[in-house]
């Protein structure tokens, strides 16, 4: 049995500053010097049945007060 890719979320990062992201240079900056520039940057496949697992097991949870209220994601 092949694994499936799931192609729309295999997108990269590519860290490069030029002029017409002139805005972004200290977040690009900050995260090419992250822990994270590997995950950005790295092509790892992401599989379907990884992301239905993830989502299987995924429990939601209020983060915040009343007054900021957001939604986060845990396993």
């Amino acid at each position: 049995m092949a694994l499936a890719l799931k192609n729309p979320h295999n997108y990269l990062c590519t860290l490069e500053k030029t002029s017409n992201n002139k805005n972004f240079h200290s977040i690009i900056d900050a995260l090419s010097s992250s822990k994270y520039k590997t995950l950005l940057t790295y092509n790892t496949p992401i599989y379907q049945e990884t992301l239905r697992d993830f989502w299987k097991n995924a429990k939601k949870c209020k983060i915040g007060s009343s007054r900021q209220k957001a939604l986060g994601y845990y396993i």
